[in-house]
C-alpha cells in the first residue's frame, strides 16, 4: 500500500474487507469498494494494481500469522528427544489444535475471507497447500521415528480430515467456546485413531523380527 493518505488507506481496507465478506472475491467489485471508501478506482489502483493484489494485501498479516503458527507448532512436535516424541504426541496435537483455534478466532473475518470467500483469487488453493505442507511435515516426523503405519496417500486423507474440521468451524459459524469443546472431542477421536495405527505398526514390526 502506498504511503499516501493514511485515512484513505484505512477506508479502502475497511471497504474492501466488507465487500469481500459480503460478495466473495469473485463477486466483489473495485468500483463498489471505491464507492464504499469514498474514493476512486484509480486511488485503489495506485495502492493495489489489481483486485487480487488488494485481496492478498488485506490478508497478508493473517498469512504471516499462519506461517508463525505453523512454525511454532512444528517445533512443538520436534522438541522432545526422539525416544519420547510418540509419548508426547497427544500433548503436541493438543497444543497445535489450541494454536489453530486461537489463530482463527483472533482473526475471524480474515479466516472467513481466506477459507470461505477466496474462490477465484490466487489464495483459493491456500487450504490445499496447508494440507500438503502438513502431510510433508508429518511424513518427515514419522520417518524420523521409523514409524510408517500408512502410505502417503492414506496420510493425506487423515491430515485432510483433521484439518477440515477447522474449515467447518469457520464455515458453520461456531462460537469460540463451542469450537473449543468440539475440537477437544475431535482431538480425542483423532488421537485414538493415531494410537491404534501406531500400535498396529509396532506390532507388525515386532512380528517381523
Amino acid at each position: 500500500m502506498a504511503n499516501r493518505d493514511p485515512a484513505l488507506d484505512g477506508r479502502i481496507a475497511a471497504a474492501a474487507r466488507s465487500e469481500f465478506l459480503e460478495k466473495g472475491y469473485s463477486g466483489a467489485s473495485l468500483r463498489r469498494i471505491a464507492e464504499r471508501a469514498g474514493a476512486t478506482v484509480g486511488a485503489i489502483q495506485i495502492r493495489f494494481k489489481t483486485k487480487d493484489a488488494l485481496f492478498r494485501g488485506l490478508l497478508q498479516p493473517f498469512l504471516d500469522e499462519i506461517e508463525r503458527t505453523f512454525q511454532s507448532t512444528k517445533v512443538e512436535y520436534w522438541q522432545y528427544p526422539p525416544g519420547e516424541r510418540l509419548a508426547f504426541l497427544e500433548k503436541s496435537m493438543t497444543m497445535e489444535s489450541e494454536a489453530i483455534l486461537s489463530l482463527i478466532f483472533d482473526h475471524y473475518n480474515d479466516a472467513i475471507l481466506l477459507l470461505c470467500r477466496s474462490e477465484g483469487s490466487s489464495l483459493a488453493d491456500c487450504f490445499d497447500r496447508l494440507v500438503a505442507r502438513k502431510v510433508a511435515e508429518s511424513e518427515a516426523f514419522f520417518e524420523a521415528l521409523d514409524a510408517r503405519p500408512f502410505d502417503a496417500d492414506v496420510l493425506r486423507l487423515l491430515i485432510d480430515a483433521q484439518l477440515h474440521s477447522y474449515f467447518q468451524i469457520v464455515k458453520e459459524g461456531y462460537e469460540r467456546d463451542a469450537a473449543k469443546d468440539a475440537m477437544r472431542t475431535l482431538m480425542r477421536y483423532h488421537m485414538g485413531g493415531w494410537t491404534a495405527l501406531l500400535n498396529a505398526d509396532n506390532a507388525r514390526k515386532g512380528g517381523e523380527k
